[in-house]
């Protein structure tokens, strides 16, 4: 009997090594296939129904928004099997992913997916407080997505909205400073949304072309003085809309952006219009215009600038002129003002220690804006379904493509791409101490905004919630 047993062990156990490098190896080939944006690839490692499920002009779709949101996957480490599926450490540019694989009896892919990374980050030994309250199907979706994520130690709260069918839905987790025991609230607490604000500026920049006063293809040399020299190369000059698409060739951040003293916890503070004029004196343009795509805060930051300086205005007055006053976002600004100081959520870094808010000065157009859940609902309804008079056409505007290479399309400001069956728009954003996602589909009518208040990456989430 012992030996009999002995053999099983033993033929189990080369069994299940067999197979653990059988799903090793196809994870190897897909981590390549990944890294290539190699569609095709990935494509012919799937079985019949992963096939059918996601066709290969999908998965080409796919991998551009798994680029744009994780970068390239550098390295993986096997964590469990369980039920089947393989579970693995994806490593990327980032942010770290778990990584879910399944094969068939044919060692095909049957099983892809990416889950945020909880590993071996240290969890709460209690149940985060929520107003969600586990009722609809919807209810525990968005519970399942969140629990992983506020559970970690690091994470302090998250709020997130969800619109469907012409209904919202707000949920509230953890606090709005550790130990206050205080939930978001969806019409008061502050978030600072970061690069989301790149979408209102390329709304501004919209509503001045509407109106007949720019042109996006006027070169920016137009709007700035006469001491800059020409921003152009080999005779293409860098314009408005390479500006909001990322194709100016202006690197994603100045030079000079940090100097002695600075503070290295606020680093575009100090950065004001003198600063930005003096290093655009000294750049000499050295890639092509509208050819390549380059995230750039400091090319947005400059229209921005550029826009309030047009209207002999600050920016913030103008945002709030066009846009926060006709959609009545009125908790939407860049200024926290004294009575609104003990709304504004507290931010918390990666280890979750306390940060500083981030103030932009100059390039608050590329990032410096906070709102709350419900103004961003009235934002993202604006995008979906009808916004007021004065603002759908330059609406509208935004969201014509302006830019397409490979797989990275941008209309001004929005990122935009298919998931399946659905057209999304959508723009993320970070600051110090903060994460954030906005992302609609305005065919289905579905739209997402995920706020925390800890620089933890939220996209996963949303793009799950956004789902049809």
């Amino acid at each position: 009997m012992k030996k009999l047993l002995f053999l099983f062990l033993l033929s189990y156990t080369t069994f299940a090594q067999s197979t653990q490098k059988k799903i090793d190896s196809v994870q190897v080939l897909l981590e390549k296939a990944y890294n290539e944006k190699n569609a095709a690839g990935i494509y012919e490692l799937g079985d019949e129904a992963f096939r059918k499920g996601l066709p290969e002009s999908e998965i080409t779709k796919l991998l551009s928004q798994l680029h744009a949101g994780l970068g390239a996957w550098k390295s993986s480490e096997f964590q469990k099997n369980a039920e089947g599926l393989a579970y693995y450490r994806g490593m990327f540019d980032k942010t770290d992913q778990t990584v879910v694989l399944g094969l068939d009896k044919q060692d095909r892919i049957s099983t892809f997916r990416f889950l945020p990374y909880t590993g071996n980050k240290p969890k709460k030994d209690y149940i985060v407080a929520t107003d969600n309250k586990m009722s609809t199907p919807l209810d525990k979706k968005v519970d399942s997505l969140v629990r992983p994520y506020i559970q970690m130690n690091h994470t302090v709260g998250l709020a997130i909205a969800v619109i469907r069918d012409g209904k919202i839905y707000t949920y509230n987790y953890g606090e709005t400073k550790r130990d206050n025991k205080q939930l978001p609230d969806p019409d008061k607490t502050l978030f600072e949304i970061g690069s989301i604000s790149k979408t209102f500026t390329a709304t501004l920049l919209a509503d001045e072309v509407i109106k007949g006063k720019m042109s996006l293809e006027d070169p920016i040399n137009k709007y700035l003085p006469d001491s800059i020299g020409n921003m152009a190369y080999n005779g293409v000059p860098i314009t408005l809309k390479t500006l909001s698409n990322h194709s100016s060739g202006f690197p994603r951040l100045p030079i000079n952006l940090y100097k002695k003293g600075d503070p290295a916890d606020d680093p575009y503070k100090n950065y004001d219009t003198q600063r930005m004029y003096s290093y655009l004196k000294n750049f000499k343009p050295y890639r092509e215009v509208g050819v390549n795509y380059e995230y750039s805060n400091f090319a947005v930051g400059l229209l921005g600038n550029i826009l309030a300086l047009q209207n002999h205005t600050t920016y913030e007055k103008l945002m709030e002129e066009r846009i926060t006053k006709p959609l009545k976002m009125s908790h939407t600004f860049i200024t926290i003002t004294p009575d609104q100081a003990s709304n504004f959520a507290q931010g918390y870094n990666e280890k979750g220690d306390a940060t500083s808010s981030w103030e932009l000065n100059t390039l608050a157009g590329a990032g410096g804006i906070r709102s709350t859940v419900n103004d961003m609902v009235k934002y993202i309804s604006a995008q979906m379904v009808k916004a007021p008079e004065k603002l759908q056409k330059a609406i509208d505007l935004t969201h014509q493509v302006t830019f397409e290479k490979g797989q990275t399309i941008i209309g001004l400001g929005w990122h935009t791409g298919k998931m399946k069956e659905q057209t999304i728009f959508q723009h993320s954003g970070g600051t110090g101490g903060f994460r954030t996602l906005v992302a609609f589909d305005k065919e289905n009518k579905i739209g997402v905004i995920v706020l925390s208040n800890t620089a933890e990456e939220v996209a996963p989430m949303g793009f799950e919630l956004l789902k049809k």
